[in-house]
């Protein structure tokens, strides 16, 4: 009984094998399916992986809000070149080209009028790290204020100018500043570029870590303002200054300053590595403190030397301009000291 069963078994697993060549021979099998594979997504375009200006590519806005006219205005700008404009609108206007969006927010609004007096430009793009920051950026950005504003601005790198407000505060880690026409007051920082200003007053504070500062025809709005000037690797100019407190200093740079003494203000320069070259009017009056060490100390007016001091390390001169009403003190490391008749002390 076992052995017919064996060979029934043996007889079926034949005929299996011979079908199974026959329909393979036929070509009716089927080929196996490919196994599904989800094709991954793109990964987004990268960024700029250096620093540097804003590359567009974004979207272009705007929007504006009416405000009372001395409002306050805080702003971020990641990358991108800056203006602020002054206007007779009571209004702020602020347009972005190819860069993230952005919405503005009522911090605060005056009791009197009604009107905020504090707003905030910030960003509201969605996207990855950067774009969740509050700064702004674009190719260009654009705003316009009342010229009773004041601005508190903070950037990476962005070209900065400002024109017809009337206060501002900002700092940027590279760019150049340039600001005009504003008679409340500056602060203003770069870690890496130039600050100009121009017919501007108040209580003035300049500073750039590698970069020249140059400050023209700008005035004290009330007695006790100072103007100061501070760069580590640039040169400092001074011309047509108005305070009666100034102070610059240089690491390494000339210092250049031409204008008045006024009676009862006191001017200090300093510079490390560098000339200090002052062109002051005829009939000035003035006290003199010139500390140099390699150079030499010159003046075109008449001088009363009062005392000298000669060490190995450095000289000192005492001496008096006219009646000495205005203080001065002036101190080079490694440079020349020369006092000229106005119009004669620009860097050749």
């Amino acid at each position: 009984m076992l052995t017919s069963w064996k060979k029934l078994s043996g007889l079926l697993m034949m005929l299996y094998l011979v079908g199974l060549f026959a329909t393979i021979a036929s070509g009716q099998t089927k080929p196996p399916k490919d196994p599904k594979v989800k094709t991954p997504a793109p990964f987004p375009a990268p960024g700029p992986t250096t620093p540097g200006f804003f590359h567009g590519g974004g979207d272009t806005t705007e929007a504006a809000k009416a405000v009372d006219p001395s409002v306050t205005v805080k702003l971020c700008v990641a990358e991108g070149d800056l203006k602020i404009n002054g206007w007779n609108r009571n209004e702020v206007r602020v347009f972005v080209k190819e860069g993230r969006k952005f919405t503005m927010k009522a911090l605060e609004k005056s009791p009197e009028s009604g009107k905020i007096n504090w707003l905030w430009v910030v960003n509201n793009s969605e996207g990855g790290p950067a774009m969740n920051s509050d700064c702004l950026a674009g190719e260009r950005i654009e705003i316009d204020a009342p010229q009773g504003a004041s601005f508190e601005l903070a950037g990476r790198a962005a070209r900065t100018s400002v024109d017809s407000i009337k206060k501002v505060k900002v700092k940027i880690l590279e760019g150049v500043i340039n600001l005009r026409n504003i008679p409340g007051g500056i602060n203003a920082y770069t870690g890496q570029g130039d600050v100009i200003v121009e017919n501007s007053g108040g209580s003035i504070a300049l500073e750039s870590t590698t970069g020249n500062i140059v400050a023209a025809e700008v005035n004290a709005g009330q007695i006790g303002e100072t103007l100061r000037a501070k760069t580590n690797s640039g040169a400092i100019s001074f011309q047509k200054v108005l305070h009666r407190q100034i102070e610059a200093s240089s690491i390494s740079g000339t210092l250049t300053f031409e204008g008045k003494f006024l009676a009862g203000g006191i001017y200090t320069f300093r510079t490390s590595n560098g000339a200090i070259r002052l062109g002051i009017p005829v009939g000035s009056s003035c006290s003199i403190k010139a500390t140099y060490g390699l150079g030499a100390f010159s003046s075109e007016f008449p001088l009363k030397i009062i005392t000298e001091n000669d060490t190995p390390r450095a000289k000192t001169v005492f001496g008096k301009i006219g009646d000495g009403a205005a203080t001065v003190s002036l101190t080079t490391s490694t440079g020349s000291i020369s006092i000229k008749r106005a119009g004669a002390a620009a860097i050749p």
